[in-house]
């Protein structure tokens, strides 16, 4: 883990940055190999503040606390580091146990309802209603349509009559013998 010090207004301490480097260097465990830290250092009204951020993958922690001293406000800011990191890997924890594996289950594993569905091979099927027309209307009804295949009833001889669209464009008229 890098880190990196800001002193603002105050002459940084050697115990705080020997300090900083040991307990954070012992979050590396917990943290990503590439994880940044900040530690900036500034002086206040009250005292001492320390402002320690690390920046991880996709999480960011952030501490700040002030004493009256630098170490007193580093050490406080650590512990609060620290419990971050340790929640934030429990939960990292928690979503990589709920999210579903990438690899192959073996067979006594798989539940039955993973079997992997089959394209459906034949004709797609469709409820229609043919409704009584002549073929005047039909005609009508069916160039103003999208669809391909319309089916309606003649009424003069009660007959079933398919009319279709070809491919070039015309359209086509079945009448069963």
């Amino acid at each position: 883990m890098r880190i990196d010090f800001v002193a603002r207004r105050v002459r940084l301490s050697e115990r705080v940055t020997s300090l900083a480097e040991t307990k954070l260097g012992k979050l590396e465990k917990v943290l990503p190999s590439d994880a940044q830290a900040r530690v900036v250092i500034r002086r206040e009204k009250l005292g001492v503040a320390v402002e320690i951020t690390i920046t991880a993958r996709q999480r960011t922690l952030t501490a700040t606390e002030v004493a009256q001293d630098q170490e007193t406000a580093a050490r406080a800011a650590i512990s609060h580091i620290e419990a971050q990191a340790r929640r934030t890997k429990g939960i990292v924890r928690e979503e990589k146990k709920h999210r579903p594996s990438l690899g192959r289950t073996p067979a006594w594993e798989a539940p039955a309802e993973t079997a992997p569905v089959e394209p459906r091979v034949g004709p797609r099927r469709e409820p229609v209603t043919v409704r009584a027309m002549f073929e005047e209307d039909a005609l009508t009804t069916f160039s103003g349509s999208t669809r391909e295949v319309m089916l309606f009833r003649d009424p003069t001889d009660d007959a079933v009559r398919v009319l279709y669209r070809r491919r070039d464009g015309s359209l086509g008229l079945l009448i069963p013998v």
